[in-house]
C-alpha cells in the first residue's frame, strides 16, 4: 500500500458542454465591494486578462460553480474536482472591429496547450460553459472568422489561468539531495520530554528533495505526547475486533475507554479503545428506543462521549465546556440516549479529538427503522469505519501535549484503516447485494471511494434514507460524514475497495494521481439465492422523506 499523504485535489479534465445562455444560477463572483455572501474569489473566480491591444473596457471572469453531485464536493471517480463553469463578459466590441472576424469563441486547455478544447461561441453577458475537471487549466477567448471553427486560429482577446496554477515550486526552502544520501528523507528527532521525542512524518517514497539545513530541525513548540506515559505495551491487554451489541428499549450499556496494545504493520503501539475493541462496540438499536450508557474513563486524559448526529438532551450530548464537564481519569458519567431517528450514527470524544479519536476512540450506532420496507431489499449489512493513522519507522508520530500541533482536528495519516484493520477483507457470494454503512472517522482526510466492477447505488446518508436513490461510481466522504450504499457484486472475483484522489506535491506545485487499496471484497462460491437484482435495479423514490 502506498503511504503518500494525499488530499482530494482542489481543482480540476473538461467535459464538453454547449455554450448555452443561462441566467438562473446566482453569480458567484460579485464585485469586491458587494457585501453579499459568496465563496472565496481566489478559489472560484477565474479573472480573465485582456491583451494590451484590446480596448480597456473588455473584462471577463469564469465562475467555477459546483457541478451536480450527490456529495458535498463534486469530483470524478479518480478524484479531480468538477466545476460547472460560466463565463461573464463585458465590453466586447463587435468582432469585426478587431479584424476579419465574426464571432468570439471560448477555449479550455491544460498548461501544455494540448488538447485545446472548444467550449463554444460566447458574447457579452453570461454564458454557461459546462463542466471542467482539469487539475490545472487555462481559458482563452479569441475572435474567430466563424463560430464553426474547430481549431483556434484567430486573434487572442482574453486569457486566464485556474487558481490551481498559482501553486509554485517551493524552491527557496528546498535543495536537491546529493547522490550519496539516498532519495527519501528519514525521520528526524527533536526535543525529548519524559522519554518521548518529536519524530517528523516520513516523506513520500521517491521524494528527491529535502529541507534546507536549519529547516530540517524545526519541531513544534509544544511538548510531544504519546499515550500511556511510557507504559510498556506488553503489559496492556491486546485490543480485539469489535462486537455487535444489541440494545433494546431501556437497556443499559457499560462503556469504558482504556489503554490497549495494538500491532499495526509490524509496529506494536499503545492506543485507546472502547471496551477494548477496535472500533468500539457496534451498537444496534431500534428507532424510538431509549438506553442508558454508564461511561468510565480509564485513559490518561480527560474525555467524554459525544453521540454524533443524534437528537438528545443537552446533558447527554458529550460536549465538554458546553453540555458537561470533562470526565477525568478514573471518573464516570451517565448518558441517557434516545434514538428518535433511524440511520447510521457514531460516538467519539470531543476532548482532544486529534489524539483520542485518532488513537481509536470511535464506534458506530445503527438505528434500525420501524418500517421493515424503509430500504429496498439487500442480502446483508456491513458497517464500515474509515480511518488513517500517522506512523513512521519508530511508530506513532507524537502529538502535542497541551495543544494541537496540526490544522483543525488533526493530521493526515500514512496508514489506512478499515474498521481498524490495515488489510480489510470481506467475502461475499456472486450477485450478492450488500448494504454498506460508511462512516469517515479520520480527523482530516476526505476519502473518494470506489469498487471497480461492482454496481453502487446511493440510498441514504447521515440521517437515513434519501428522497431519491441514485446510481454512482464513487463516494466522496468527508470527516464525520456517513453514506449508505447498496453494492451489487455481479460475478465471482476480487473487488478492491479503492481510495482515488489527485494528490498535491507541494514541493513541486504538481498534482499526481494516488490510488490506495483499502481492502478487498472477494465474491466466491455459488450464486446467491434468492436473487434481488430486479428490485435492486429500480431507483426508489421515498415520498415520506
Amino acid at each position: 500500500m502506498r503511504r503518500a499523504i494525499a488530499v482530494v485535489a482542489a481543482f480540476g479534465t473538461l467535459l464538453l458542454g454547449g455554450a448555452l445562455p443561462d441566467s438562473s444560477p446566482p453569480p458567484l463572483c460579485r464585485p469586491a465591494g458587494d457585501a453579499g455572501l459568496r465563496p472565496s474569489r481566489d478559489l472560484y473566480c477565474l479573472e480573465l486578462v485582456a491583451r494590451p491591444d484590446v480596448p480597456v473596457s473588455v473584462t471577463g471572469v469564469v465562475e467555477l460553480g459546483r457541478a451536480e453531485s450527490p456529495f458535498d464536493v463534486a469530483t470524478t471517480r479518480t478524484g479531480s474536482q468538477r466545476y460547472d463553469a460560466s463565463l461573464v463578459l463585458e465590453g466586447l466590441p463587435d468582432p469585426s472591429a478587431l479584424g476579419p472576424y465574426s464571432s468570439y469563441v471560448a477555449w479550455v486547455t491544460p498548461p501544455s496547450l494540448d488538447p485545446m478544447i472548444k467550449v463554444g461561441v460566447v458574447a457579452n453577458g453570461r454564458t454557461h460553459l459546462g463542466e471542467i475537471h482539469f487539475d490545472k487549466f487555462l481559458v482563452f477567448v479569441t475572435a474567430e472568422a466563424s463560430g464553426n471553427v474547430t481549431e483556434r486560429t484567430g486573434r487572442l482577446v482574453l486569457r486566464g489561468m485556474s487558481p490551481s496554477i498559482r501553486m509554485q515550486q517551493h524552491s527557496l526552502l528546498m535543495m536537491a539531495r546529493s547522490a550519496d544520501t539516498g532519495s527519501a528523507r528519514h525521520e528526524m528527532a527533536g526535543m525529548d520530554h519524559d522519554g518521548v521525542q518529536w519524530r517528523m512524518p516520513p516523506s513520500r517514497p521517491g521524494t528527491p528533495m529535502v529541507p534546507m539545513p536549519g529547516v530540517d530541525g524545526l519541531v513544534p513548540a509544544e511538548e510531544p505526547f504519546l499515550p500511556g506515559g511510557g507504559v510498556d505495551a506488553a503489559t496492556l491487554p491486546e485490543a480485539r475486533p469489535r462486537t455487535m451489541v444489541r440494545l433494546r428499549n431501556r437497556d443499559t450499556l457499560d462503556l469504558t475507554a482504556s489503554l490497549v496494545r495494538r500491532t499495526i504493520n509490524g509496529r506494536v503501539l499503545v492506543m485507546y479503545a472502547y471496551n477494548g475493541q477496535y472500533p468500539g462496540p457496534l451498537i444496534r438499536v431500534d428507532e424510538g428506543s431509549e438506553v442508558v450508557v454508564r461511561f468510565h474513563n480509564a485513559i490518561d486524559l480527560p474525555t467524554a462521549v459525544h453521540w454524533h448526529g443524534l437528537r438528545l438532551e443537552n446533558k447527554s450530548d458529550g460536549a465538554p465546556g458546553v453540555t458537561q464537564d470533562p470526565v477525568n481519569p478514573g471518573d464516570g458519567y451517565i448518558y441517557r440516549i434516545r434514538f428518535r431517528d433511524s440511520g447510521i450514527y457514531w460516538y467519539h470524544p470531543h476532548v482532544r479529538e486529534d489524539i483520542q479519536q485518532d488513537l481509536g476512540l470511535y464506534g458506530n450506532i445503527l438505528v434500525r427503522p420501524k418500517r421493515p420496507d424503509a430500504f429496498g431489499p439487500s442480502h446483508r449489512d456491513e458497517v464500515i469505519m474509515l480511518d488513517d493513522l500517522l506512523l513512521g519507522e519508530g511508530g506513532l508520530v507524537p502529538y502535542g501535549k497541551d495543544a494541537v500541533t496540526h490544522a483543525l482536528m488533526g493530521r493526515f495519516g500514512t496508514t489506512f484503516l478499515v474498521n481498524g484493520d490495515p488489510a480489510y477483507q470481506l467475502e461475499v457470494r456472486p450477485n450478492e447485494i450488500v448494504r454498506f454503512f460508511f462512516t469517515n472517522v479520520a480527523n482530516t482526510r476526505t476519502f473518494n471511494l470506489s469498487i471497480p466492477g461492482a454496481q453502487l447505488k446511493l440510498v441514504g446518508a447521515d440521517v437515513g434514507r434519501y428522497e431519491r436513490e441514485e446510481w454512482t461510481d464513487h463516494v466522496v466522504i468527508a470527516p464525520a460524514q456517513r453514506y449508505i450504499v447498496d453494492v451489487r457484486f455481479p460475478t465471482a472475483g476480487r473487488y478492491p475497495l479503492l481510495n482515488q484522489v489527485q494528490a498535491i506535491d507541494h514541493n513541486l506545485g504538481n498534482f499526481f494521481p494516488e490510488a490506495d487499496t483499502l481492502g478487498v471484497v472477494t465474491a466466491t462460491g455459488a450464486t446467491i439465492r434468492p436473487s434481488l437484482t430486479a428490485e435492486y435495479q429500480r431507483l426508489r423514490t421515498n415520498g415520506d422523506v
